[in-house]
């Protein structure tokens, strides 16, 4: 049974009806007795496992589900994100942590936090105006000009990214902000900020997509080379997978692939990454320096590592890491390299001592169409002219994502006063 729009509705309707105490609500594989299965079912995810007598009707998760003509058995957890049980994976997995219990050789510094040229994926990229640091997961090709971008998470471009007509979202944008590989000297600029997909905040709100593309100049760019990953052996430029494809990795046992600027690359070496399940998840976007608000994504591609010397049923600690966010994700689909997902958060288990267990990814399709890219596989492009950006002023605090103006199309990059 592949990940139907049947299934999809369902757990968006599911994940509107729980309390504020469930994380997360998704389909995988069931866990039975701490360890995974490969049984699929309907997952809730709580902060704390009540007892029945202390619940009422309502909140009782039926032990069956049915969509459809199918009928899906539950799983509920404990915690935050508690799918299974984790523990530590082969030493070399964890060559940049300086935790001497995962890597007792001392830290190395991974490869994509250096200069690169010519771009490609995997690189640390930075918002030298902001300060804000991530990776670069990818990059692609602007629809609207056919110009090629580098694609991350709006939360690496920005810390504000909601709506303009979000209350508390004060005074932020990142108008014509310089991005810079690695860091922050004139001589590693790359581009500006373009745009970014704006989000709607609360629970309750749907969102797909953590997401934000910049210009690339074309100086930094080889067409034969940039559509490759740092990090990686394989060197055919990967197409974006469909949506008939991301709904059926349940169905799969596919390597999965990234490469971030904490962690490097991952899934070619004795640890493999493999998919989890699909969320719905709840995350803290910072919508201020100071505030912080629980916002939701649908229809989210989870994953975690694990290695052959991982217990049966177990998974591996760190997926992902803090500045992996914007990274790639990648899957060997029947012989060939596709991008499946653009990753943005972590998960944690209390049994797992604050270590990242789960990673989680926004789909390519959703991704693709929010930000109005595809892939750059070496085709003829353009670059961005950056001398003489438009701007256009909303009176007001518009909810819009884009206006068209005179034929020329807007994109929401934050407020003024």
């Amino acid at each position: 049974m592949s990940y139907t729009q049947e299934i999809k509705d369902k757990i968006a309707e599911l994940a509107s009806q729980v309390s504020d105490d469930c994380t997360a609500v998704g389909y995988g594989f069931k866990e039975s007795n701490g360890k995974l299965t490969k049984e699929k079912s309907i997952i809730f995810t709580f902060k704390k496992k009540k007892p029945l007598e202390e619940l009422s009707e309502d909140e009782i998760i039926p032990k069956e589900i049915q969509i459809g003509d199918k009928i899906l058995r539950t799983d509920v957890k404990e915690g935050t994100h508690k799918l299974m049980a984790y523990e530590a994976c082969p030493s070399d997995f964890y060559y940049w942590s300086s935790n001497s219990t995962l890597n007792p050789n001392g830290a190395s510094t991974p490869i994509q936090r250096n200069e690169v040229r010519p771009l490609k994926g995997g690189l640390q990229i930075r918002n030298q105006s902001l300060g804000f640091l991530g990776t670069m997961g990818f990059i692609a090709v602007d629809k609207d000009t056919n110009s090629l971008v580098g694609v991350t998470n709006a939360h690496v471009m920005t810390e504000c990214f909601f709506r303009a007509n979000e209350s508390g979202r004060g005074d932020f944008n990142v108008y014509n902000n310089n991005m810079g590989q690695p860091a922050t000297s004139t001589s590693q600029r790359v581009g500006v900020t373009k745009r970014y997909v704006p989000i709607k905040g609360y629970s309750s709100n749907v969102n797909y997509v953590d997401g934000a593309i910049f210009t690339l100049d074309e100086s930094e760019i080889d067409l034969n080379e940039s559509y490759k990953y740092y990090g990686f052996s394989f060197e055919d430029a990967p197409p974006f997978a469909t949506t008939e494809e991301i709904d059926d990795l349940i169905n799969h046992n596919y390597d999965l692939f990234s490469v971030g600027r904490t962690t490097g690359a991952k899934g070619e070496g004795t640890t493999k990454l493999k998919f989890l399940s699909y969320d719905t998840v709840y995350v803290y976007n910072d919508i201020t320096e100071t505030t912080a608000r629980l916002t939701r994504y649908d229809e989210c591609i989870s994953y975690i590592a694990s290695a052959s010397t991982t217990t049966n049923g177990n998974g591996c600690f760190y997926p992902i890491n803090s500045g992996d966010s914007g990274s790639a994700l990648l899957a060997n689909i029947n012989g060939t390299i596709k991008i499946i997902g653009l990753s943005f958060a972590g998960s944690t288990t209390g049994s797992a001592d604050g270590y990242m267990t789960i990673a989680r990814a926004c789909r390519i399709d959703r991704v693709a169409e929010e930000l109005n890219i595809e892939a750059f596989t070496g085709q003829t492009v353009n670059f961005s002219d950056k001398s003489n950006p438009q701007v256009h002023y909303e009176i007001g605090s518009s909810s819009l994502q884009t206006v068209t103006i005179n034929g020329n199309k807007f994109y929401q990059v934050g407020t003024i006063t």
